[in-house]
């Protein structure tokens, strides 16, 4: 008896202890204005910058988990957003998602405090690259 509760107690601590990387997920490294840099990928294999296209497009991430994505000063979309793990649908990898509630959900591919690059989550899907 007193093997299973050791046992039992081992367990729930390696299961609560191992749970969601709290650094990872906290939003508060991602908050601020992101400019964009670049689109690429995609069936026709695209190269899209704010130079070759006029656009300037901003994705702006609050505290309070609002986000907005505006295009020349005009907002495309807005809502809600948090990050989150999830197993992707190309390579089937767990992978760290920018979940976002009117648009889609783009893995977070590479993160640093100026650049961050996020992709699409399906075949030829685009892959975006912003800074601050």
């Amino acid at each position: 008896m007193i093997k299973k509760i050791i046992l039992l107690t081992t367990f729930l601590f390696l299961v609560f202890s191992c749970g969601t990387r709290e650094d990872e997920t906290d939003n508060e490294q991602y908050i601020g204005v992101w400019n964009w840099v670049s689109t690429d990928g995609g069936i026709g294999n695209i190269h899209q910058t704010p130079a070759n296209t006029g656009i300037a497009r901003t994705l702006t991430l609050t505290a309070e988990s609002n986000y907005t994505i505006k295009e020349n000063t005009v907002v495309i979309s807005e809502g809600t957003y948090y990050l989150g793990r999830a197993v992707t649908n190309t390579d089937h990898l767990e992978k760290l998602f920018l979940n976002l509630s009117e648009d889609q959900n783009l893995i977070i591919e590479s993160f640093n405090s100026s650049d961050l690059y996020i992709s699409e989550d399906h075949n030829d899907g685009l892959k975006y690259h912003y800074s601050k």
